[in-house]
C-alpha cells in the first residue's frame, strides 16, 4: 500500500472514531450532532438495525437527535477498520464493539455486542484540503447470543445452555467423523 493511501486510511480510521463517538455518546447534545455529524451525511443516507429501516438526512437527523434523548448510552470501541475500493473513491469503515445501554445505571449496565458499518463515498471538505467521508449507509447489527446471555437472571441458564449444546455438538461431530471414516 502507498504512503498516501495509508495516511488517507489513518486519517479516515480517526474520523470514523468520532463519528462512533458522536453517534453513540449520548452525552453529545444535538446542536454537536448537526454541527459535527450532519455535514458527514449524504442526502440519500439509509440507517438499518435489527428493529427499524430508514432513510434521508432529515429522518437521520431526528433520528440520531431523538435516540440521544430517550437513550442513555456510551460505545466502547474494540476494532475499527476503514477499507477503499480499488477506484479509491469510496470505501467502508466497519466498527466493532459494544454499545452500554445505561437507562438503569443505577441498577445495570447492558452491555451489547455491536458491528456499526458505514458505507461512504469520499468528499473534499469546504476548504477543499482535506478529504472527508460523504456516508450513504449506516448498518447496526447486534449479537441475538450477547443480547440474550446479558440478561440478567435468564444469562445463567443462556451460557450453561450454551455449554451443554457445544459438548453435544462435539459428541455428534465426533461420531460423524467416526462413521465417515468407516465407510
Amino acid at each position: 500500500m502507498r504512503k498516501a493511501e495509508q495516511a488517507l486510511i489513518e486519517q479516515l480510521e480517526a474520523r470514523f472514531r468520532e463519528v462512533t463517538r458522536l453517534l453513540y455518546d449520548t452525552t453529545v447534545p444535538a446542536r454537536v450532532l448537526d454541527e459535527e455529524l450532519m455535514p458527514l451525511m449524504a442526502e440519500n443516507v439509509t440507517f438499518i438495525d435489527p428493529w427499524q429501516k430508514g432513510g434521508g438526512k432529515e429522518t437521520y437527523r431526528k433520528g440520531a437527535a431523538g435516540f440521544h434523548c430517550m437513550l442513555r448510552f456510551d460505545f466502547d470501541i474494540f476494532q475499527l477498520n476503514v477499507q477503499l475500493e480499488p477506484d479509491g473513491k469510496s470505501g467502508r469503515a466497519i466498527v466493532d464493539g459494544v454499545m452500554n445501554l445505561k437507562q438503569f445505571a443505577w441498577l445495570y449496565t447492558y452491555p451489547l455486542r455491536t458491528i456499526l458499518v458505514f458505507d461512504f463515498t469520499l468528499q473534499r471538505g469546504e476548504d477543499g484540503g482535506e478529504v472527508l467521508p460523504l456516508i450513504h449507509a449506516h448498518e447496526e447489527m447486534w449479537s441475538f447470543g450477547d443480547m440474550i446471555a446479558n440478561v440478567p437472571g435468564v444469562g445463567t441458564l443462556y451460557n450453561a445452555f450454551r455449554d451443554a449444546f457445544s459438548h453435544g455438538f462435539l459428541a455428534a461431530s465426533a461420531v460423524c467423523g467416526r462413521l465417515k471414516r468407516a465407510t
